[in-house]
This record gives structure tokens, sequence and C-alpha cells, in this order.
């Protein structure tokens, strides 16, 4: 069974619970905001140019709560960090993107490839930035796996809470084969 592109009171209603956990999840987590998760979402939900927007938006409101509530410095390395931050996002989102089309469905093993590749893209691209804006030390196995967790439970628990609302979470439980992928 394919994750369906969203209707208009689904999209909406989508789109308000991703700004708000955009917000919640940056202000709870501020440097491990689930971006790879994100990017395999709306790849897989939303069409692409609304899933840019609704990235930069996730983006700009992590970068807000942290500049405005949680005290990120204010010098030119943490605004390059949170440049990078942007960019990754967004190139996760187009990985994501081409993992979905390559694949050329919307199945549950599709998007969580869409995911695995969003992952891997997001942190390369973060390693690349911070050997030129320090940071190197938070890629050690232990925190990228630490980060991974954290990304998996996003994904899975709104990828979880979009299946309800788009009205397929139980017909994939009562019919075996949409396990399948």
């Amino acid at each position: 069974m394919q994750v369906r592109q969203s209707s208009s009171p689904t999209e909406n209603i989508w789109a308000a619970i991703l700004a708000m956990g955009s917000v919640l999840g940056s202000l709870a987590l501020a440097c491990i905001f689930p971006f790879a998760a994100l990017a395999a979402l709306l790849a897989a939900t939303v069409p692409f140019r609304k899933a840019m927007l609704w990235m930069g938006g996730a983006w700009f409101a992590n970068q807000a709560v942290g500049y405005l509530l949680l005290g990120y410095p204010h010098s030119a390395t943490s605004y390059g960090h949170g440049l990078a931050i942007g960019v990754t996002a967004m190139v996760s989102l187009v990985v994501a993107k081409k993992i979905l089309d390559l694949r050329g469905d919307r199945s549950l093993l599709s998007v969580g490839l869409a995911f695995a590749g969003a992952f891997v893209a997001y942190q390369a691209l973060l390693l690349v930035a911070a050997l030129f804006l320090g940071g190197v030390q938070n890629f050690v196995p232990a925190i990228v796996w630490q980060v991974a967790q954290n990304d998996m439970m996003w994904f899975a628990g709104l990828g979880l809470l979009y299946l309800a609302l788009d009205g397929t979470l139980f017909a994939r439980f009562a019919n075996k084969s949409t396990l399948q992928g």
C-alpha cells in the first residue's frame, strides 16, 4: 500500500502538526532536530515545492527558537552552522525525493529507504561543514548513533501520525500484504 499524496484538509492538518513539531522539537532538542526524518516524510507526503517550503519553515523555526529562546551565540561560526543545517536539510529533502522517484512508489520500504538516504546525506554534509566551522567531535559513532535513534523515533512517530491522519493506518495492519512494502 502506498503513502498517499495528501488531500487538502489532511495536508493542512499535517502542515500544522509539522509546524508545531518543529517549534516544540526545537525547544526540546535544539541541536538534534530530526531534519532527516522530516525530509523523508515531507518527500513522501506533499508535493515537492511545498515540501521545500515546509522544510525551510522548519529550519527557520529551529533557528529562531535557538537564537531567540535558547541563547545560541551570535557569532560568524554559529551563523555558519545554522546556514549549514539549512542547506543540509534541503539537500536531505532532495535525496529523499530522488530515492522515492527512483523506487517509483511511496511504499513503507521506499519511505524507509528515503529516510536512511536523507540521514546519511544530512550527517555527511554536516560533517563536511564541521571540518571548516568546527565541531568534528560531534560526529563520533556514539553521538551519531544517538542522533540516529532520535531521528528514527521522530520518523516512526510522525509517520504513524500521518497514516492515522490520512486514514490508512488501520487498513495497513488489517491487510498483511501492506507490511511487505
